[in-house]
């Protein structure tokens, strides 16, 4: 009734929204228990968080720029990860021709002799080697919660199984995370991983990863010859709303920008104050199935009684 000309595309916003309601919403991990109610009951919420009509429906047009990621592109982002970017990997740092006979043995060999390993638990290592039918990680190592304590020796021995000539069981190393956005625990990682010296081939490769994550990454990997980074989807600049207009932008993106800045007073405050674009400024409109990430701008998920209801409650480690 809004949009009777549809010219500011609320009506097709519509369909997108009830169909991705019926076919990924219901995913979402967070709110799938505990009372949270069902996606189209947490949009009315959402919405009537505003008093007035020209707010709402602003608010409701952000949907449209909206990137829900869920179990299935997950899952098959796992797959990829395994079968194309890890695999090439190895062929290109073993020099392994894939049409040259014994090359199935060849990379076979250089499987066995691979470590994979997760940055955070979220990646969920677990799911990945089931998926990809990886039966030789009795050791699944996480980097989160060693960062501090990292000894490269006992690495050395522990996880790439050094015996006492020197000589490693384990010589490439695979870094696997799944949703990246600035990257400052990932790169951390990095770093250790790649101070291990050239004899360790370091493989970084995240499912999803946002610009700024990505460029850092990136700069290491041509900075350092044993180190690559190859990302499954890495997101463009343009799906990212900045604090000012870095042209060429998105049309919609001033209208979002304001009404990002003139809302946050109703999500501002808690120890995880981050702005109205979100940590580090990324001004993401990205939310896994698993749970979204605060480099997600805020008005989607964050709570705050008697203020803010969130269309995509986050499920923070940190008190709020």
């Amino acid at each position: 009734m809004e949009d009777a000309q549809g010219t500011e595309g609320i009506e097709e916003l519509k369909r997108d929204l009830e169909f991705l309601e019926r076919e990924l919403f219901h995913e979402y991990y967070v709110t799938a228990y505990g009372g949270h109610a069902a996606f189209g009951a947490r949009l009315a919420r959402w919405i009537g968080n505003l008093n007035n009509d020209a707010d709402r429906k602003g608010l409701y047009r952000v949907l449209a720029h909206l990137f829900f990621i869920g179990k299935g592109e997950q899952d098959a982002a796992y797959r990829t990860a395994f079968s194309r970017h890890i695999m090439q990997w190895l062929m290109k740092v073993n020099n392994i021709d894939p049409f040259a006979a014994g090359a199935d043995g060849l990379l076979a060999k250089e499987l066995a002799a691979t470590r994979f390993t997760e940055v955070t638990d979220s990646f969920g290592i677990r799911a990945f080697c089931t998926i990809n039918q990886i039966q030789t990680e009795a050791l699944r190592y996480k980097w989160e919660g060693n960062l501090r304590s990292w000894n490269l020796a006992r690495f050395r021995q522990d996880v790439l199984e050094e015996n006492q000539n020197g000589a490693l069981r384990r010589r490439n190393l695979v870094l696997l995370e799944d949703f990246v956005g600035s990257g400052s625990q990932m790169l951390t990682a990095v770093d250790l991983a790649t101070s291990l010296g050239p004899q360790v081939n370091v493989l970084l490769c995240p499912l999803f990863i946002c610009p700024e994550g990505a460029r850092e990454a990136r700069n290491r990997s041509e900075a350092i010859a044993h180190f690559e980074f190859s990302p499954v989807l890495e997101f463009e600049d343009r799906f990212f709303l900045q604090p000012v207009n870095t042209s060429p932008e998105n049309p919609d993106f001033a209208r979002v920008r304001r009404l990002l800045v003139d809302l946050h007073h109703k999500v501002d405050g808690g120890l995880q104050e981050y702005g109205p674009f979100g940590y580090e400024n990324t001004g993401g409109f990205i939310v896994p199935y698993s749970n979204c990430p605060d480099n997600s701008v805020p008005i989607l998920h964050k709570h705050v009684a008697d203020s803010w209801d969130p269309i995509f409650l986050r499920n923070s480690r940190l008190p709020t």
